[in-house]
Order: C-alpha cells, then sequence, then structure tokens
C-alpha cells in the first residue's frame, strides 16, 4: 500500500487500500486482544442448525413462521450457550408470564 505502482494502482485495488486503511484496527483487533477470535467459526456453527432446518422442512412459509423458528432457534442457541435445559428455561418463562406449562395446574 505504501508503494503504488508508477502509473497508480487499479481503481479496485484503490478501494481496497483505502478500505483496509479506514478499517484497520477493526480488522485486526485479534492482534492486540488475544480474547478475539481472528475468525467466525462460533457464528457459522450456530447458523448450521438452522439451515439445516430450512433445508429440511422447506423453510418458513409466511413471515410470522419465520420469525417464530429464528426467535425458537435463538431460545435454543442462547440456553445451549448458557448451559441450560431448554425445557426448564421454557418453563420458567412461562411462569413468570402468568402462564404454566401445559398439563400442569398452576396454584
Amino acid at each position: 500500500m505504501d508503494g503504488p505502482p508508477p502509473a497508480g494502482w487499479p481503481a479496485d485495488a484503490q478501494r481496497l487500500a483505502n478500505r483496509l486503511e479506514r478499517h484497520w484496527d477493526e480488522w485486526f483487533t485479534f492482534l492486540t486482544h488475544p480474547e478475539v477470535k481472528p475468525d467466525n467459526n462460533d457464528a457459522e456453527r450456530a447458523l448450521r442448525p438452522v439451515v439445516v432446518h430450512r433445508k429440511v422442512s422447506g423453510g418458513a412459509r409466511s413471515d410470522w413462521g419465520a420469525s417464530l423458528v429464528a426467535q425458537m432457534f435463538s431460545f435454543l442457541e442462547t440456553t445451549r450457550l448458557q448451559g441450560a435445559s431448554a425445557i426448564t428455561s421454557l418453563c420458567e418463562l412461562l411462569s413468570l408470564a402468568g402462564r404454566g406449562p401445559p398439563g400442569l395446574k398452576s396454584t
């Protein structure tokens, strides 16, 4: 980037060089902060069950269904990352909402 050719960089290469300079700190945070991973493999792995579900089921048929599936997978992944039971967490949420899980009588 410091030694461009005599005729200058091609436009796309110059745009890339400008972008690298503008965002250098964001792109290479992992070099100065070892707790930051240099890749997004965790995010890719977290999306995999959603992608498999979509391929197997054919996807949601409505915006409402897509929103429900997204919320469901977000809830399940969050409880997994927290090391909690999804069923227990769901029962607690239903109890907080003033409803018990199906089949249980609230007192």
